[in-house]
């Protein structure tokens, strides 16, 4: 039997499990396991079979519960960046402006007082981004829930993130818009 120890097989099984119960977590995993060794195009293989999967047994919200808790770590360290310049900012338009003008990993916009746009110029997901083939919107979710993290850490609680679109579902940079 194959072995199912890559870190994101890991993530996904235990939000799968957390979410809908052994069934599916114990059926994906004997189905589609995904090894630490894993090449690359192994990992965009994977990738496609998990988005099948849950667009096969889930629906749209319970996909996005399922993928938001599969992120590779917490956001922490971007929350602390932009902390720092909310902080040091008198208005939203002077947060987006002091990020923009010391930041490369990501862009802000500015939409309102309450509202802007987070966007990475390129895809940063480990398990995918080297591959340049497409992916379903359904495997970027787990961006949202980082996202979510960050932002949360920095407006509170109240922060809601929406994915408008990813690089790998065919857009030119992956945008998510943050409201509080």
């Amino acid at each position: 039997m194959a072995k199912n120890d890559n870190a994101h097989a890991i993530r996904f099984a235990q939000s799968l499990r957390a979410v809908s119960g052994d069934t599916h977590a114990d059926t994906f995993a004997s189905l589609y396991p995904l090894s630490k060794s894993a090449d690359i195009e192994k990992k965009y293989q994977w990738a496609q079979n998990v988005c099948a999967y849950l667009e096969e047994h889930f629906d749209a919200e319970t996909i996005m519960q399922i993928r938001k808790n599969c992120r590779c770590n917490d956001g922490s360290s971007i929350a602390k960046k932009l902390l720092k310049y909310w902080k040091a900012s008198d208005s939203t338009e002077q947060f987006v402006e002091a990020f923009n003008q010391k930041e490369t990993f990501a862009a802000l916009e500015y939409i309102a007082e309450n509202r802007i746009r987070f966007c990475y110029p390129e895809c940063y997901c480990a398990c995918v981004k080297r591959v340049p083939g497409s992916l379903p919107k359904t495997w970027c979710y787990c961006t949202l829930g980082n996202a979510e993290g960050i932002f949360r850490a920095v407006f509170g609680e109240s922060a809601k993130v929406s994915l408008l679109e990813t690089i790998k579902s065919g857009a030119a940079r992956c945008v998510m818009e943050v409201e509080w």
